[in-house]
């Protein structure tokens, strides 16, 4: 429990906001099962017994890992800073998590179309914008949420995502990320606000949308389908497409192993690659979806892009969300 402020500390120096998980973890499980225990006391056998109580009240595999990495992170600390001689719990056998292998269907998405006589259609106008957004970019979650307007920028190329960089090292983002038609289509606001620079403005917590995309689903009647699936997605489609590993591996924002990987990577060829890509994912995957409302079609360098509008006559008429969720 002392070794919390210390914990904290490290996150204000490396400037790491992420601390809603780490906070959660620690306030409900750690602490709780560790907090008054002398740091000099822990023995293996206590991180062992930690592990099967928590796989005994049903934790999965990958919560138990992610609870275990906040503990490391915690014991690494005190042995840095000389409150210990070393992590004794580090070699503690933690259970195998299944790698989610999860990707999104066509019928899915036309699942979700069907709710159009149920849902708001304003509301749902906008999560499709960000489904369609997630297809075509590959950004996790937080992030496609918080998206600017400003980073919405136009090179000789085509347009273009310019990304802020990642708020903590443990989840990379690609400095900027090429737009394809589909892309820029979702990433337009069709009600600019002047107060408000999000494109996506109707959910400012992710565990609201993450309640959202939940009931959607149920009332989709769509199983075990997380939003981050299409992250899955969109690199599998990728895949399938015929991208090269790198290509993807940039896209989604994953290190590159090796010091090669600082100089890889840049220049009007790697543009070309990278946006080649994506083009070939909005050919492939332009309409197939089969939902009532077109994507409108835009010119590159039409004014509307940036003012994040819709052109006149062209405002999609989605679902109606129950006000219940």
């Amino acid at each position: 429990g002392d070794l919390v402020p210390l914990f904290w500390d490290s996150f204000d120096v490396k400037k790491r906001i992420d601390r809603v998980r780490p906070k959660g973890i620690l306030d409900n499980h750690l602490l709780p099962a560790l907090g008054d225990r002398p740091l000099t006391a822990l023995t293996a056998r206590d991180g062992l017994d930690y592990v099967l109580k928590r796989q005994e009240a049903g934790a999965s595999p990958g919560t138990v890992r992610r609870e275990w990495q906040v503990l490391m992170r915690l014991l690494n600390l005190a042995v840095r800073y000389d409150w210990l001689d070393k992590n004794r719990l580090k070699a503690v056998e933690l259970p195998d998590a299944n790698r989610r292998t999860r990707v999104a269907t066509v019928a899915e998405f036309e699942a979700i179309r069907l709710l159009r006589d149920r849902v708001m259609p304003d509301v749902l106008s906008e999560l499709w914008r960000v489904v369609v957004a997630e297809l075509h970019t590959g950004l996790r979650e937080s992030k496609l949420l918080s998206v600017q307007r400003s980073w919405i920028r136009q090179d000789a190329d085509g347009w273009w995502l310019v990304l802020p960089p990642s708020a903590t090292k443990l989840k990379g983002t690609p400095p900027r990320v090429p737009l394809n038609a589909s892309a820029l289509w979702a990433l337009h606001d069709p009600v600019p606000s002047v107060t408000d620079g999000r494109v996506f403005r109707r959910w400012n917590d992710i565990r609201a949308f993450k309640k959202y995309w939940a009931r959607v689903c149920s009332l989709a009647k769509i199983q075990d389908l997380h939003f981050h699936d299409l992250r899955h997605t969109f690199a599998t489609r990728l895949q399938g497409l015929g991208a090269d590993y790198e290509v993807r591996q940039a896209l989604l924002g994953h290190r590159m192993p090796g010091m090669t990987a600082s100089y890889s990577h840049g220049g009007p060829e790697w543009d070309r690659k990278v946006r080649e890509a994506v083009t070939k994912l909005d050919a492939a995957f332009k309409m197939s979806y089969g939902l009532s409302y077109e994507r409108p079609a835009v010119a590159v360098g039409d004014p509307n892009l940036l003012n994040c509008g819709e052109p006149a006559g062209t405002r999609t008429q989605g679902p109606r969300l129950k006000r219940a969720m």
